[in-house]
């Protein structure tokens, strides 16, 4: 028996990968039990996104949630109530049932304090999307608050029955730096592809190309720096290129009169896209732009990168771990830039409009998306669970 736990995340959140890693689950263990923990309009959302086959085959049970973003200690009892329960289930066959959880500090240090004192025989993955984050911060001088410090609660009192699952290698190469001794305790299971039906690439490469922003937009993901290049695009280059962005602006950016928003092809909203607008929008695409500050992705699997190697949409990035990591495994996957240079790379493309480079492009996002499926990741997924007999 599975049981899946996702204790952090509400509504639209986080439900690409939920749906993934549970039809991940469900290839490598066709027979057994999974069922699956989390808030209602969550769940709702995940059992459409995996589809009624896959769905029919998990149980679904609601769970009540601490109000998303509650500190430290406003969720700490939340998080000690629900992992006693999730544990106790356990309990009918240790040997062979698994909990996998969505992990942040404070129920870190729940399953830690549970594991080195009443479950020491539970087998336990918790699954780190997004809450690593927090390495990259400043950490704190007081007691009170280094007990919160996701550094503090990965060095201390980790248990061979617990896995740390991280979704890229960059990231497990980028936590190992930080904090070496977690080498026997941090894996990688690369993030499974949305399962949108019918995601696939274009070879259709012709003035005007394509470009695209994904997601929140917003100043950590380079914002400011798409709109700087849509302007000076726009002008050396008219008609050549047309900028999108396929969803929503941040806080900081509604209500203002955004310098270069004119440059993009249509004003972005401040509402969620519906997936099926937001899935269209990108299919249209000939590139996605990730403008990011170098630390973003350091820590973070970039559920936008997914997007791209889902619909076989080749990146213009910095050259960061993350991304050169895909260029490493699967070759030319876009353009890699050298100090943030992107207005010279794009232009380039637009001057020199090699179809042939850029079918190549699609090819191997195309490879990458394949190695990500569900049904690929399974014999790995498989494997993990394996590692806890040793």
């Amino acid at each position: 028996m599975f049981l899946v736990c996702e204790p952090i995340c509400w509504g639209m959140e986080h439900v690409p990968f939920n749906a993934g890693l549970l039809k991940t689950i469900r290839i490598a263990f066709p027979n057994d039990v999974i069922r699956f923990f989390g808030e209602k309009s969550h769940m709702e959302h995940v059992k459409k996104h995996i589809g009624a086959e896959f769905a029919n085959s998990i149980v679904w049970e609601l769970l009540a949630l601490p109000p998303r973003h509650s500190s430290f200690y406003k969720r700490l009892g939340s998080d000690i109530r629900t992992t006693r329960f999730l544990l106790n289930k356990l309990n009918q066959d240790p040997a062979n049932h698994v909990l996998v959880i969505t992990g942040n500090s404070s129920i870190l240090w729940v399953l830690k304090f549970f594991v080195n004192t009443i479950h020491g025989d539970k087998k336990i993955q918790v699954i780190f999307h997004g809450t690593l984050a927090a390495l990259g911060s400043r950490r704190s001088l007081r007691p009170h608050k280094r007990i919160c410090d996701m550094r503090v609660s990965l060095k201390r009192f980790n248990h061979r029955r617990i896995q740390y699952i991280v979704l890229e290698e960059s990231i497990r190469d980028a936590v190992l730096q930080e904090l070496p001794f977690l080498k026997d305790h941090i894996f990688v299971l690369d993030i499974p592809i949305p399962l949108d039906e019918e995601a696939k690439g274009t070879d259709n490469f012709s003035s005007p190309i394509q470009f695209g922003f994904l997601g929140l937009a917003n100043e950590h993901k380079g914002f400011s720096k798409y709109l700087a290049v849509a302007e000076e695009i726009s002008t050396k280059f008219p008609g050549l290129a047309e900028f999108h962005v396929v969803g929503r602006l941040g806080n900081q950016y509604r209500n203002l009169d955004i310098p270069g928003i004119a440059f993009l092809k249509d004003r972005p909203g401040v509402e969620r896209l519906s997936r099926d607008e937001y899935t269209q929008r990108l299919s249209e695409l000939n590139f996605v732009c990730f403008f990011c500050e170098d630390r973003y992705y350091k820590f973070s699997a970039s559920a936008v990168l997914l997007d791209s190697i889902a619909w076989e949409k080749p990146i213009i990035a910095p050259r960061m771990p993350i991304f050169k990591n895909l260029e490493r495994k699967f070759g030319d996957i876009g353009y890699l830039c050298e100090n943030g240079d992107f207005s010279k790379v794009i232009g380039t493309i637009l001057k020199e409009m090699d179809s042939d480079r850029y079918k190549r492009q699609v090819l191997n996002m195309r490879a990458a998306k394949n190695s990500r499926t569900p049904e690929s990741l399974a014999r790995k997924y498989r494997e993990l669970v394996e590692r806890f007999k040793s």
